[in-house]
């Protein structure tokens, strides 16, 4: 822990950051004089800006410059002040430790994630379990919404360019047996759209067929 960046936040202007800057500052004269950094800190922060959003400019300067290896420790009074959304500052804590850089929040003992934690790997590890099982949901969720649109008969996907006669006289011509290209000059399409509309169409039948 010698270069360290500290991140300083407050959501309006009618606070200020002294509170987390005595915080900070305590914090690090505590330190045994073994632990305590020789190189100045580097001091970033936001002013009237909600922890929600990632478009903060003093976040976004801190975490380019972790990421630039520049240091090696992000220090901030508590985690909130890093990001309100859980989900999101677990993302970015596994983010930074593929990057290198450890992570402290002086007020909260047990996401000191410092390279000299013994339990860091561990804490660590549940993290990205957690971040695990979120992207999971949030799969299993948007699937089970496209399914839920596809059986009120939403049509999903960029809407098609072809006028729904075309695409009649299209899937006509090839009950009769024409082929993809003679259907395509036909109605001057290319072979491409006419084999993707009728293939399209042929699964939304099945599908019609199975729930049936």
């Amino acid at each position: 822990m010698e270069r360290i960046g500290i991140y300083y936040r407050v959501s309006t202007e009618k606070q200020d950051l002294d509170s987390q800057k005595n915080a900070v500052e305590q914090w690090l004269r505590d330190l045994p004089a073994a632990k305590k950094p020789t190189i100045e800190p580097l001091v970033f922060s936001d002013e009237g800006i909600s922890g929600r959003t990632l478009n903060r400019p003093g976040f976004q300067a801190l975490l380019e410059t972790a990421y630039a290896r520049k240091i090696d420790t992000i220090m901030v009074y508590k985690l909130d002040r890093f990001s309100r959304d859980a989900t999101t500052a677990i993302n970015l804590l596994l983010n930074l430790d593929q990057a290198g850089v450890a992570f402290i929040s002086v007020t909260q003992p047990v996401l000191n994630l410092g390279h000299e934690n013994p339990f860091r790997r561990t804490m660590l590890a549940a993290f990205a379990e957690i971040a695990e099982i979120e992207r999971e949901t949030i799969v299993a969720r948007v699937r089970a919404g496209l399914d839920a649109a596809r059986k009120r008969g939403v049509k999903l996907g960029a809407p098609s360019k072809v006028s729904e006669e075309k695409q009649k006289e299209a899937r006509a011509m090839k009950a009769q047996g024409l082929s993809y290209k003679a259907i395509a000059a036909r109605l001057e399409l290319s072979v491409g759209s006419v084999h993707k509309m009728i293939k399209e169409a042929e699964k939304a039948k099945e599908d019609e067929q199975v729930e049936a």
